[in-house]
């Protein structure tokens, strides 16, 4: 009994000492702190803690507005129902300061009542979707990709991380690892790393890695794969007919390694993949039974991710607004079956109302619905408890739950959000993505020195600036003369032929840059009417015959760049995004980049193909032949994987006369040669007096064959000629022995290769003269 109470006591004293000591795990205390907090709360609450609500737009009473500044009626909403999460959206976060005093606000407005701290999340992908209207909107996934260097993807992550960190926005929505092995994908496309399942979890993972480094939560999204698509689920409910063996194969591959790297959250897809999943729901809505997207089934939220792939952390379900979800299910049973699914927050379950009485109604219907399941036993209190537990949990691990308002300033977010470090990462990232497709008589980089009137085509307004700032920044660095000029053309929507003002134009180019931006089959077919691919290919026909030089810009997915033979080059830069800067005044003031943030890929993509950066990209995906006539991808391609062209680098060869003279100069002769080139030696020089020998080197004579690979310097070499024989009208010279006539026939100018020999000997007789005396001086001493 004495040995029991002492070990007893032993162990009391060894926990004391080890909690002290900092040796009990932190996670033990956290549990039980969530565990307590969960038992404090009413259904209701919990109910709410599982939402994520957007107020991008707010009617307080003149009307409705952009909510960048948090109404009272909303904070009071907020409030009262103790949501777990916001969404915000690129109405709310326009300015950093304004940005970082709405997230406050948001906070608590939060904690007002005794709730707890927010999930503040926004989508800050990159590329086509960013939300941060001051900061860094970086050059998108597919972009990315094509640097192919995974630390860059790291690089976007830590800069998005950082800059949603420094205005008090804890989440990004953010990586898309759908594998876009669709081309005709009308929603995810240049948001997709790759078609690649497997370089599409490298570059995600690498991605979170990046996020974590500014303790950001990142959220895997569309799982269960969002690439393989026709159907645009904001406006439709997709179905991909595929068997879960090919979905491991690659849609699920990215998942499982953002999962096995620690991704914190994965968001679900509104699509149907009826071979996993053919249950059925019975719909309030159509009266029908509707079959079950993976964001209401149960087999892919708990079978496969959680119990299959082993994730552990928070499913979230794509905004339940989209078409894929609100077209067959009320906004109460569509939230309730997402929970009874598995998911554990619920994206804007309500949406779209933008006053306080009409909002209020419809959340109670929403929660009053969960609670009666509740009661019911249609949804377990233990998985609703579950869901609230790991959003809790997550809350704790990235220390929002000690949520402290001092923790943020102002000077901190304006010294980070879209600062000069992460503005010049963006510019060399999106730079090395650009990819050179086509280059046909070494076109680009263009030399500006040949024709320096640019005519510069973008399909829409707002891309134009982003044209000019690239074609400023050639400028700038000395690829373009100080006089070289540029007009521009924006052909959205243009009907006509080659004429009027666009001849006008095309007629005094010397090159014509012309943005390529299509979307579909039917620009790619160049049906009647698709401006955006008819007006690029009239232009590149014209070009072609009028002997100017154009070059195509690809600004959305590269499936395009098959579609202009005529066309000189051709770039794929992965991104179409504009900016609000007055082209008219990037032309005047020389801008070269924008204050707020705005796409980098086509101003990238210009200074590319003048030669301010190399081409280094590679395509991200395979680029498949498009048939013309049946209007479909085939299964040929035209480009794979990992094709892109390099520029070759130009060498000078340097034939030095050396004393000669080439058709009556005597200025040394320079060329210049393509690396890698297999030119043939320069012909002979002349020099009054001597034979042409051979270009130094190793004996070069003209006609030789040479491979250029370098800067090269070739010295030609001569024989003085014999003397001319002795005029026998004149007096013999004493001099001239037989033996001294014998010696100037074979004379020789001494000149490169036999100038250096004759120096080295010289040198070592020298140096072995002086070394003979030194040792005979001290043989002396001795």
């Amino acid at each position: 009994m004495k040995k029991k109470k002492s070990r007893t006591f032993l162990v009391i004293i060894l926990t004391v000492i080890m909690t002290f000591a900092g040796l009990v795990p932190a996670d033990v205390y956290a549990a039980s702190e969530i565990s307590d907090i969960v038992a404090g709360m009413s259904t209701e609450q919990k109910s709410a803690q599982c939402f994520m609500m957007d107020f991008r737009k707010w009617d307080g009473g003149s009307g409705v507005k952009d909510m960048t500044v948090l109404d009272d009626e909303v904070a009071e909403i907020i409030a009262d129902y103790q949501f777990g999460a916001m969404i915000l959206f690129a109405e709310n976060i326009k300015e950093t300061g304004e940005t970082l005093d709405l997230t406050k606000a948001l906070q608590r407005a939060a904690q007002k009542n005794g709730g707890l701290p927010l999930l503040i999340a926004t989508d800050q992908e990159g590329g086509i979707v960013y939300r941060l209207g001051s900061g860094t909107a970086l050059p998108g996934n597919m972009a990315v990709c094509a640097t192919g260097d995974p630390e860059n993807a790291r690089k976007v992550g830590q800069i998005i991380g950082s800059e949603l960190k420094s205005v008090g926005i804890n989440t990004t929505l953010a990586p898309v690892l759908d594998v876009n092995t669709n081309a005709n994908n009308p929603v995810i496309g240049l948001r997709s790393f790759s078609d690649d399942a497997d370089t599409v979890g490298n570059f995600g993972k690498a991605y979170i890695n990046g996020l974590k480094e500014s303790d950001v939560i990142g959220c895997a999204k569309h799982y269960p794969g969002h690439g393989d698509t026709a159907t645009d689920s904001h406006t439709g409910l997709p179905l991909v007919d595929k068997p879960l063996s090919e979905l491991k194969n690659t849609e699920l591959k990215p998942f499982q390694a953002a999962i096995d790297s620690g991704v914190d959250m994965i968001m679900t897809a509104h699509i149907l993949y009826p071979q996993v999943d053919d249950g059925v729901i019975p719909s309030e809505k159509t009266g029908q039974n509707e079959m079950r997207p993976a964001t209401l089934s149960y087999k892919f939220l708990k079978g496969i991710v959680r119990d299959d792939m082993g994730f552990s952390g928070v499913i979230i379900t794509d905004a339940m607004n989209m078409e894929g979800v609100s077209n067959f299910f009320y906004e109460d049973q569509a939230a309730l079956e997402a929970l009874k699914a598995g998911a554990d927050l619920v994206c804007m379950p309500v949406t779209g109302v933008y006053n306080n009485a009409e909002l209020r109604d419809r959340i109670d219907i929403v929660i009053s619905r969960i609670k009666d399941a509740v009661d019911s036993g249609e949804l377990s209190e233990d998985r609703l408890n579950e869901a609230v537990t790991r959003i809790l949990t997550l809350k704790k691990n990235r220390g929002i739950l000690d949520y402290n308002e001092a923790d943020y300033s102002k000077e901190t977010a304006y010294n980070t959000v879209g600062n000069k470090e992460h503005r010049e990462l963006e510019r060399t990232i999106a730079a090395s993505g650009v990819t050179l497709v086509r280059n046909d008589d070494y076109t680009l980089p263009y030399d500006g020195s040949k024709g320096s009137k640019i005519l510069m085509m973008s399909p829409y307004d707002n891309e134009s600036a982003q044209m000019v700032m690239g074609f400023n920044r050639a400028k700038e660095e000395g690829k373009l003369p100080s006089d070289a000029e540029v007009k521009l053309f924006c052909f959205q929507g243009y009907k006509g032929g080659i004429e009027g003002d666009l001849k006008t134009a095309l007629d005094w180019a010397d090159l014509v840059v012309i943005g390529s931006e299509l979307y579909g089959t039917a620009d790619m077919a160049l049906d009647e009417g698709r401006w955006r691919s008819l007006v690029p290919q009239a232009v590149t026909e014209y070009c072609k015959s009028e002997g100017k030089k154009s070059v195509i810009l690809s600004l959305n997915t590269p499936y395009d760049v098959q579609l202009y033979p005529d066309a000189d080059a051709v770039l794929a830069v992965y991104g179409w995004v504009g900016s609000s800067v007055d082209v008219n005044e990037a032309i005047e003031k020389g801008i070269t980049e924008a204050k707020d943030a705005c796409g980098p890929n086509i101003t990238a993509g210009v200074e590319v193909l003048f030669g301010v950066f190399d081409a280094t990209g590679k395509l991200p995906v395979n680029i498949p032949v498009f048939d013309k006539t049946s209007k479909k991808y085939t299964d040929s391609v035209a480009y794979e994987r990992g094709y892109g062209l390099n520029y070759v680098k130009l060498h000078k060869i340097t034939y030095e006369l050396n004393g000669g003279s080439y058709k009556g100069s005597t200025k040394d002769i320079v060329e210049e040669h393509r690396e890698g080139t297999e030119i043939d030696i320069h012909e002979a020089p002349e020099r009054d007096g001597y034979t042409f020998l051979y270009w130094k080197g190793s004996e070069y004579r003209p006609g030789d064959k040479y491979t250029v690979n370098e800067d090269h310097v070739l010295t030609a070499q001569w024989e003085k000629k014999s003397a001319p024989q002795d005029d026998p009208d004149e007096d013999d010279d004493p001099s001239d022995s037989e033996e001294s006539k014998t010696a100037d026939k074979t004379k020789k100018v001494r000149t490169g290769d036999d100038n250096d020999l004759r120096l080295w000997l010289t040198l070592m007789l020298i140096s072995a003269s002086a070394i003979t005396g030194l040792f005979v001086m001290r043989r002396r001493k001795c």
